[in-house]
């Protein structure tokens, strides 16, 4: 009897620690993950029509933008650091997607000059994409809004945030958020946030302190809070496949400043990602 007990407590804890083990799974195949985006008016994250499912071994991808109207398909790469699925157009969809792009630019009315330069823009597509895995999570370089100061915390969700298209920074601590005054002490307050589950509120405030509205609606946002690892010997790669025609500013200054950054595990917040279950 005590042998049966042994068996039935060792095949119940092998059980318990699968079931562990499929909670805590990252990534997986065969499994549809959408964008998301934080939407001010209605205080929510919004899914759209661009998808991203990876098939068996994760080793392809399909891949379904501009709004749902093309998909493309080819393979994938995984690296450990950073954590990342580098996705791989094939010729033919490089040759889909910027004819699209040539469509979209005429029927959003660009100047002669702009659609003469199209065969600029079209050589400057790349077919290689790096999409950043956190948890159960994706996003690009180009989604990232605000990364942590290079330094021994730097995987801190607290601390000093550059700022993704300017040169000034904020300072996430207790609650708040500040900016520098003209000494270059945090000492300006901005906004004030919280986390929960994953997910970072900032909420901005006037001068004299009180909520911060625009068109009467209150001037909120909120970030997925995720971590990168900055590779030790290359650089990061440039923009998602929607924002062909837009450079990452966060790849780039971490680019020019990879020496800083080299090895250190970085706090990012992101305004748009992939998710299959938000």
């Amino acid at each position: 009897m005590k042998k049966f007990s042994m068996i039935v407590a060792a095949i119940m804890l092998l059980t318990m620690l699968f079931s562990l083990a499929s909670c805590n799974k990252g990534i997986v195949s065969d499994e549809t993950y959408y964008m998301y985006t934080y939407d001010t008016r209605t205080d929510r994250f919004i899914r759209s029509r661009s998808a991203l499912r990876f098939g068996d071994d994760l080793t392809t991808f399909e891949y379904t933008f501009i709004e749902g109207e093309l998909t493309v398909s080819g393979v994938v790469e995984h690296t450990e650091v950073p954590n990342a699925y580098t996705i791989i157009c094939s010729d033919e969809a490089v040759d889909l997607v910027t004819a699209r792009y040539k469509d979209i630019l005429i029927s959003s009315g660009a100047s002669d000059d702009v659609l003469s330069m199209y065969g600029t823009l079209a050589a400057a597509f790349t077919p290689r994409t790096q999409y950043f895995a956190y948890e159960k999570n994706l996003f690009a370089g180009d989604s990232v809004e605000m990364f942590r100061e290079a330094g021994a915390d730097s995987d801190s969700f607290e601390g000093v945030y550059r700022i993704n298209d300017q040169e000034d920074k904020l300072r996430f601590r207790g609650g708040n958020v500040y900016a520098a005054d003209e000494d270059g002490y945090y000492t300006v307050k901005k906004g004030y946030y919280s986390a929960a589950r994953g997910i970072l509120t900032f909420t901005s405030v006037n001068e004299d302190g009180t909520d911060r509205y625009e068109k009467g609606v209150l001037y909120r946002k909120r970030y997925l809070m995720a971590k990168i690892t900055i590779p030790t010997e290359e650089e990061l790669l440039g923009t998602s496949l929607d924002e062909q025609l837009q450079n990452s500013d966060f790849v780039s200054k971490i680019n020019e400043d990879i020496s800083d950054y080299s090895g250190k595990t970085i706090a990012v917040l992101v305004e748009r990602f992939f998710s299959k279950d938000l």
